[in-house]
């Protein structure tokens, strides 16, 4: 099928008359979209085309949590089952004092404040 993804795209942007990164793009949405229906839940699903050979990979990616933060199986991972994948994974920290910005408007400074970092990983969908 790689072949196939390299003639579809070189095709549809000369009949559309469109950069063929364009269509690399609408193509990977495309099956990120396919491949986010088999899963029962919400995820997040990315795909990437190798825009020399055609093949593609498909990866799911979770946000990394503790315990008390999971709010949505479908986009988060807790640290313990990460480790799991990947043993030297670190529990997200809280944003230090000096690394939020400071600003005159109130909304602005709360929001940052109550950013939490957290690590993605992704795995082969």
């Amino acid at each position: 099928m790689s072949r196939e993804m390299l003639m579809l795209a070189d095709a549809l942007a000369r009949e559309k008359n469109v950069d063929k990164e364009v269509v690399f793009e609408a193509l990977e949405q495309a099956l990120a979209s396919a491949t986010k229906k088999r899963f029962k839940e919400e995820s997040d699903v990315r795909v990437s085309i190798d825009r020399e050979t055609g093949d593609y990979e498909s990866f799911r990616r979770w946000q990394v949590v503790t315990e008390a933060d999971l709010e949505s199986e479908g986009y988060q991972i807790l640290l313990i089952d990460a480790q799991d994948k990947i043993p030297d994974i670190e529990a997200p920290r809280p944003p230090s004092r000096s690394s939020c910005r400071r600003s005159a408007t109130p909304s602005a400074s709360r929001s940052s404040a109550t950013s939490s970092p957290a690590r993605n990983i992704s795995s082969t969908a």
